[in-house]
């Protein structure tokens, strides 16, 4: 009994005496860091820098800190011996209240790229991305605007998305960057936050003026999340085993447009030129002042169905031109002709050819006064020339293969059986210079007719157009020819040169030209063409 008490006592003994060293070596217990507080303690460089600054205090008499020797990495950058993630600054760095380093900066994979400045954070370069070379560039499939400026759509966002429970400090959002927040894409972020409590605060000041909700817009697309939109991956194993489906060849119902034929072909010319000369008084062979203005006018209508042709031509040419000499008149009337042309016709059984029917009819609008006499020379209708001719006619278009706007058209008329009828309505006017017997007003003749047009596109701005029209009744001939080359300097402007040339030996012969009659035009102005 007394052993066993003894031992009791041994074992209590030891058990106190192991108690009371254990309090002694641990007088408090041991705190476990967070993971968070050690971010926190890592990132917050403001709490450092207050550290240095108090350590700097105690150094006020310039003594360095006692610093573990550096060693020198590949990088170049100088840590302590005790942690490969540290960096410690250089002892030769003297401390001062305007120039604070923290106690250690911590190693990151930017070090091997940018310097760091004196305070610790890193030196980037001054423009990571130039924003304002960008600012004048314009795209043609995209439109810059300004989402302050569109109508107000209500989609029922009201609450921000950044809504927070607690106050969120400017020092606990910029804790722990390593970039300065204006350097990022912050600034163009926040002006999109800008913009979305700018039209939060107008649906809750004016929900009166609200007109229009994402509602009421069936074609808008649906806001879905990114996690839903999931790109299925291709698999070959899939596609091998997969059954084939059968499908239908039928024509799909589509619903057809007729486009109706059009028989009849309408075009036009128009042209407005002028031309002017002017002589000093000193002139050393003389001149006189003249002003010409040259209109022309063409209309044409052609009708073609199967076999069957109907063309049809109105023309007008007038030509006005001041008269200095004539001390009746300040003007007179030089070129003053309208013509109509039709031809009906059916394909004969050549290529080319047909079975035709031609009328043409010509007279003038005003009346023509020789230089310093009233009397008339010619006037409506005084004369009027018709001509009806039944025969054949040739048609030929061909297009240049090598250059481009080259362009050949004829139109060959033959009538074996014409008629020509010469008409003067107007008392006033000498008929024998037309070729009607005197104190007759009307003469007709039949004979043969031969009457030829052509048109010739040299280029896209060059055109030469000729008409060939020659009438015999076997004891006398009536022939004329007109040529214009019409040079285009571009879709409004162009340069006419007109040459007529008329036989006649029906009318009294002339001294100088015999039976030959010319006319000759040379102007610059307006064209158009329809």
């Amino acid at each position: 009994m007394k052993r066993i008490f003894l031992s009791l006592m041994a074992i209590l003994f030891s058990v106190l005496t192991s108690v009371a060293v254990a309090m002694s070596v641990m007088p408090s217990p041991v705190k476990v860091s967070d993971t968070t507080d050690v971010f926190h303690e890592i990132t917050d460089i403001g709490k450092r820098v207050r550290q240095q600054v108090a350590r700097s205090q105690t150094n006020q008499f310039g003594q360095p800190i006692q610093t573990n020797p550096p060693v020198v990495l590949n990088d170049t950058l100088p840590v302590r011996e005790t942690a490969s993630w540290l960096i410690a600054p250089p002892d030769s760095l003297v401390f001062s209240d305007s120039t604070l380093l923290p106690l250690f900066v911590f190693r990151n994979p930017l070090d091997q790229l940018y310097k760091r400045k004196e305070n610790g954070t890193l030196q980037l370069p001054q423009y990571s991305y130039d924003t304002e070379a960008m600012q004048g560039l314009t795209f043609r499939d995209t439109l810059f605007y300004s989402p302050l400026f569109l109508p107000m759509i209500f989609t029922g966002q009201m609450l921000p998305h950044d809504l927070s429970l607690y106050p969120i400090g400017e020092e606990v959002q910029e804790k722990g960057l390593l970039i300065p927040m204006e350097k990022t894409f912050a600034p163009e972020l926040g002006h999109l936050d800008f913009t979305r409590e700018v039209r939060r605060h107008y649906f809750l000041t004016y929900p009166d003026r609200i007109r229009y909700s994402v509602v009421n817009f069936d074609s808008l697309p649906a806001d879905s999340d990114g996690d839903e939109m999931v790109r299925e991956t291709y698999n070959p194993f899939k596609e091998l085993l997969k059954a084939e489906t059968s499908f239908s060849l039928e024509t799909p119902d589509v619903e057809g447009a007729t486009i109706d034929r059009k028989y009849w072909v309408t075009s036009g010319e128009h042209s407005f030129q002028f031309a002017h000369n002017h002589f000093s008084e000193n002139w050393h062979k003389g001149g006189t002042n003249n002003l010409n203005i040259n209109s022309y006018n063409a209309l044409r209508a052609n009708y073609k169905k199967n076999k069957v042709r109907f063309n049809n031509l109105l023309e007008w040419r007038l030509q006005v031109f001041n008269a200095p000499d004539d001390t009746l008149r300040h003007y007179r009337i030089g070129n003053d002709m309208i013509r109509y042309y039709g031809d009906f016709g059916v394909d004969a059984f050549l290529k080319g050819w047909s079975y035709s029917m031609n009328v043409e009819a010509k007279s003038q609008l005003f009346n023509s006064y020789p230089v310093n006499s009233d009397k008339l020379r010619s006037t409506l209708l005084s004369p009027l020339y018709t001509t009806v001719g039944v025969g054949l006619k040739y048609n030929l278009d061909k297009r240049s293969q090598k250059v481009r706007h080259r362009r050949f058209r004829l139109d060959l008329a033959i009538s074996p059986i014409s008629l020509s009828h010469r008409y003067v309505m107007s008392d006033s006017v000498n008929v024998t210079r037309y070729g009607i017997p005197e104190g007759e007003n009307t003469l007709l003749d039949i004979g043969t007719t031969i009457s030829s047009n052509f048109t010739y596109d040299i280029t896209r701005y060059i055109t030469w157009r000729c008409r060939l029209n020659y009438f015999t009744p076997y004891d006398k001939v009536v022939a004329e020819i007109e040529n214009t080359l019409n040079m285009a300097l571009s879709n409004a402007f162009s340069t006419t040169i007109y040459l007529h040339v008329r036989y006649d030996d029906s009318v009294p012969i002339d001294p100088k030209f015999k039976y030959w009659q010319f006319n000759q035009t040379l102007s610059f102005g307006l064209n158009y063409k329809w």
